[in-house]
């Protein structure tokens, strides 16, 4: 057998030279498309469900908005567990599925089952962001030196200015950031006198929301040009008392 392999290369040495070089292309064409990673990625393909409800405790979102999630949930193809989390004010649902489906196609799915779960008013599931746990690859901190810029303002700049610009780099899901104080303007009411001006706190809400807010007009003529008109109402300080 190996006489008349030998004896068939040495008389057809033009047909075995193109084999040989159709197998050493093949290899290489191969080679170049074999995905090398540093750390492989052996995570499941997941969605995650996210339900925020804040103010209410764990078993009224148990009961109003992780049960419903889940049960329309059960049945996706390729869906092999199903696990929930729930906190006070905070519903996550995991959906792990086999390593034969497409984790695109599974969002999709999660996504057309969402619109068919029937929630409290105002409650919007979202999906966690696609990403692997094995692809956090970088911590950073935010500091600064002048007094005048507090833990407020940096949370500010990372929220609107450094995250926008990491998210452009490719091959960057999202950027996750801790700590900092969210800018905020608080009211604080004084019952006495709500009582006395015959007021509720759901009519004090409702004016806030009037007054807090951006408004556009028409527009005025000037000659060849036109004017648009605006009234601008969002909260940007707190008067001083």
């Amino acid at each position: 057998m190996i006489r008349a392999l030998v004896d068939f290369a040495l008389r057809s040495r033009f047909l075995v030279l193109a084999f040989a070089i159709l197998l050493f292309a093949w290899g290489a064409i191969s080679f170049h498309n074999l995905p090398v990673e540093a750390y492989p990625d052996v995570a499941n393909n997941y969605v995650n469900i996210i339900t925020q409800w804040p103010g209410h405790s764990a078993e009224d979102i148990e009961q109003q908005v992780t049960v419903p999630v889940e049960i329309q949930m059960a049945g996706i193809p390729h869906l092999q567990h199903l696990r929930s989390t729930t906190l006070a004010g905070l519903s996550s649902i995991m959906l792990i599925f086999d390593d034969e489906s497409d984790n695109n196609w599974n969002r999709e799915r999660a996504v057309e089952r969402m619109g068919m779960v029937s929630l409290p008013a105002g409650l919007v599931p979202q999906l966690g962001t696609d990403w692997s746990p094995v692809g956090q690859i970088f911590f950073y901190t935010i500091e600064s030196k002048n007094p005048e810029i507090d833990v407020m303002e940096i949370k500010s700049i990372e929220d609107w200015t450094l995250e926008k610009q990491f998210k452009q780099v490719p091959g960057v899901v999202d950027v996750t950031s801790l700590g900092g104080e969210t800018r905020e303007y608080q009211i604080r009411l004084d019952p006495d006198k709500l009582v006395s001006y015959g007021l509720s706190i759901a009519q004090i809400e409702q004016q806030l929301a009037n007054n807090n807010t951006n408004a556009g007009g028409s527009f005025i003529v000037a000659g060849a040009q036109q004017i648009n008109v605006q009234a601008a109402g969002l909260f940007e300080n707190v008067p001083a008392n």
